[in-house]
């Protein structure tokens, strides 16, 4: 069996920038191996939360859509029976019996005679830049003054 031989303090250490690196090296490497099993842990946690949190937000969006897609049916079928019912008033509304009972209601009478009016189409005006006019105005009192001297 082999022992160490204990050193004696007059020996010197052959290299001492290569000792004095190597129990730098071990003191990181440990320093290290304290926290590997830490570093692990939160790793294979993180692979972990990271799929199921995305599952998760994207199950959240797609109930969020369906309860939109639900509401937007239930608001269709609403418009759609308005719609119905709007259209039945409009019928009501608009038949010649109705119409006829409201003439006689007002005394009114078919023409006796019938007259053909021609309207001619209006003039329009040349539209104008809203900051020109503007400073048209701003200008025209100054103008009318010169022509008054």
């Amino acid at each position: 069996m082999v022992q160490m031989q204990p050193r004696s303090r007059d020996a010197r250490i052959p290299n001492p920038r290569s000792a004095r690196n190597a129990a730098q090296r071990r003191v990181v490497r440990n320093s290290r191996a304290r926290y590997r099993p830490i570093a692990l842990a939160l790793g294979v946690l993180l692979a972990v939360l990271v799929p199921v949190t995305g599952y998760v937000m994207l199950t959240s969006s797609t109930t969020g859509l369906t309860y939109a897609v639900e509401k937007a049916h239930a608001r269709q079928k609403r418009l759609q029976d308005e719609t119905l019912r709007l259209e039945d008033r409009v019928e009501q509304l608009s038949s010649d019996a109705r119409l006829a009972r409201l003439a006689a209601q007002l005394h009114m009478h078919p023409a006796s005679t019938e007259i053909a009016v021609h309207l001619s189409p209006p003039q329009t005006q040349q539209q104008r830049i809203a900051f020109l006019s503007g400073l048209a105005r701003w200008f025209r009192p100054a103008a009318a003054e010169k022509r008054r001297s």
